[in-house]
């Protein structure tokens, strides 16, 4: 008789099914309670509500309850039960015996693997199933069905199911230690932001000026259960029934919309699951049935595990360390060699399965040097990471954050702006030279006797391609103000610099907004406050329509003769400081048709001629006053 290969072997599939069935089984019953069993309950009230009186209680479970625990529910057992069921399913492998055992049948070890891997993967699998049509049942008897909502609870459950229990099977490829397996499926999971993490930790302890780059796009999808948190969830809202035929709310002719996200990103990931469900069908093949309770099973694969375990030890301990004495750059490059070191050693026990390696001492000796050099390039700024300052013919744009250094109290007070002039980006520059001299701590000293504090944030784009951040606390001489060049100098400069701090405040947007359709100048407020009275001296007044027009045309005037919002670092302004005892300022405030609304708020300084001057016809006039 002819024989042929078999893939699967059923026997082992049933044993394997009915030994775990707690797993699936406990999964399973997680779910009934949490849907159909509670899709019951609103069947009930739903029933015992008001006769000819809905309570929307099946409404509710149909279009929020079901897609909504996608969010966090369906993700939280994927990663929980994805991991527990290939401890489950792939147990032989850690136990001598029972790897000699499943090595003696006869049956080829891609059909041993694909068995083991399509019955955990039917303990998640299954019982989404099956939920799914109890769901349907009791949705078809309170007849309320939502096929989006139940479509997208099935194929975010099953695909989030997939892909981690796919990573936990790969990932039990490499270890004979069922204990290990979980423990590299955690660090698996985690491990690029943590290393992005620990990275920016140790550069901003090294490096004067370092920003925080944040979280780059392939290493927010390399960290799949944030990824997967943030991006698929579920919402909806009540739209009109026919709004062609211009059918409005108010006539209560509503229904329900739904709208799903992220079913996209569980599709790449489920691909991501395939690609590493090979993997593992690889790695199976070629496994060694002796590696049974090794830590690391693949032997390529211990060089990686020894130093990935130095270097993480060494970065995350040793920031830890120093964080903890207090200590500076070199208590976290000594810090960093030592436990960097004492992690070597520690991964060459648990790979020899012995304490006695310190006669490899090679390794270890390699990892401090490593280290070492790595510490000591960054501190010695031998990339030239810390006097890096760019010509300001290369720079395309440079976005400023920061430049609080005068304090009037209204929206002008915190520069957050993308700045394209040449000549302001020439000045920035002049702020960037000067933040970067004072790296040098006798020139900050120097800075500090006397002078005005500012944050300065700056993300440059150069024109020729390519970005770099920087973030300083930079002191300014305001006895500089008048030397051209100066960094104090720039920053007057750039106060000084009408159309640019109108856009600051949000002027721009203001009337952008009153030349498009559907917004208005809803208001205007002005509020003044007496500190010394600890109280408001007089109510706030409200202006409307054409006094909160006229008002605001007076502020515009102020504002470009340099009357109103002016900043001088040297203080000889009477009307910029709180020092007086009172306070004056005005709020617009717009809104749409909508309700969204957008408001400006600018202090009133004594120079503000015209805007005094309508203040006071306003009063005289009365309108809108006390309230």
């Amino acid at each position: 008789m002819r024989s042929v290969t078999s893939y699967f072997d059923w026997t082992v599939f049933k044993k394997t099914i009915c030994r775990f069935w707690p797993l699936w089984g406990a999964y399973f019953a997680i779910w009934l309670v949490s849907l159909p069993l509670s899709g019951l309950m609103m069947l009930r009230m739903e029933a015992n509500a008001y006769p000819g009186v809905t309570g929307g209680y099946m409404e509710n479970f149909a279009f929020s309850q079901v897609p909504g625990t996608v969010g966090n529910e369906c993700l939280t057992l994927a990663v929980i039960f994805g991991v527990l069921a290939a401890m489950a399913v792939f147990s032989h492998l850690y136990n001598a015996r029972s790897a000699n055992l499943f090595g003696s049948l006869p049956i080829r070890r891609e059909g041993l693997f694909i068995t083991h891997y399509l019955a955990g993967l039917c303990f998640l699998i299954v019982p989404n199933a099956v939920i799914f049509l109890l769901c349907l049942l009791v949705e078809l008897a309170g007849g309320v069905v939502c096929w989006q909502g139940l479509l997208f609870w099935l194929a975010a459950s099953c695909g989030e199911c997939f892909f981690f229990y796919s990573m936990a099977v790969f990932c039990a490829m490499f270890t004979g230690h069922i204990l290990a397996l979980p423990a590299f499926y955690t660090i698996l999971n985690g491990l690029a932001i943590g290393i992005t993490v620990l990275v920016q930790l140790v550069l901003s302890a090294f490096y004067y000026g370092y920003c925080d780059y944040g979280v780059p796009k392939l290493v927010e999808w390399l960290t799949p259960a944030a990824k997967l948190s943030e991006t698929v969830f579920s919402s909806w809202n009540w739209v009109p029934t026919d709004q062609a035929a211009g059918v409005i709310e108010e006539a209560g002719l509503t229904e329900r919309v739904l709208e799903t996200h992220g079913l996209g990103t569980v599709g790449i990931y489920a691909l991501a699951a395939a690609v590493l469900t090979g993997c593992a069908f690889l790695l199976y093949r070629a496994r060694r049935l002796e590696s049974a309770g090794d830590v690391v099973a693949v032997n390529p694969m211990k060089p990686v595990f020894k130093y990935g375990v130095a270097f993480c030890a060494g970065l995350a301990l040793g920031v830890g360390t120093t964080a903890v004495t207090g200590g500076g750059e070199i208590t976290l490059i000594i810090a960093i060699v030592v436990w960097g070191v004492i992690g070597c050693f520690i991964a060459q026990m648990l790979l020899d399965k012995s304490f006695k390696v310190f006669r490899k001492w090679k390794g270890a000796a390699v990892v401090a040097a490593v280290l070492a050099a790595l510490s000591l390039t960054v501190k010695l700024d031998l990339t030239g990471f810390e006097t890096r300052i760019p010509d300001p013919a290369s720079v395309g744009s440079v976005s400023i954050n920061g430049l609080n250094a005068v304090y009037l109290g209204d929206d002008g007070d915190y520069t957050q702006k993308d700045i394209t002039d040449p000549e302001i980006i020439k000045l920035v520059t002049i702020l960037h030279r000067e933040a970067v001299a004072q790296r040098d701590e006798e020139r900050q000293t120097q800075a500090m006797l006397g002078g005005v504090h500012t944050s300065l944030s700056l993300k440059y784009t150069l024109s020729e391609g390519g970005s770099f951040s920087r973030r300083y606390s930079l002191w300014l001489n305001p006895d500089e103000v008048n030397q051209e060049g100066t960094a104090a100098w720039a920053l007057q400069q750039i106060y000084n610099n009408r159309e640019l701090y109108w856009q600051v405040y949000g002027f721009d947007t203001l009337e952008e907004r009153l030349d498009t359709p559907g917004w208005r100048l809803d208001q205007a407020r002005y509020q003044y406050y007496d500190y010394e009275k600890e109280y408001m001296d007089d109510p706030a007044r409200y202006y409307y329509s054409g006094d909160a027009r006229a008002l605001y045309e007076a502020v515009k005037e102020d504002f470009f003769a340099g009357r109103i919002g002016v900043r001088t670092l040297t203080g000889d302004d009477s009307g910029q400081s709180h020092s007086r005892g009172y306070e004056r300022e005005i709020r617009f405030e717009m809104a749409n048709e909508n309700g969204y609304g957008w408001s400006v708020t600018i202090f009133v300084q004594d120079t503000a001629s015209s805007t005094l001057t309508e203040l006071d016809r306003l009063a005289e006039k009365g309108a809108g006053e006390g309230q």
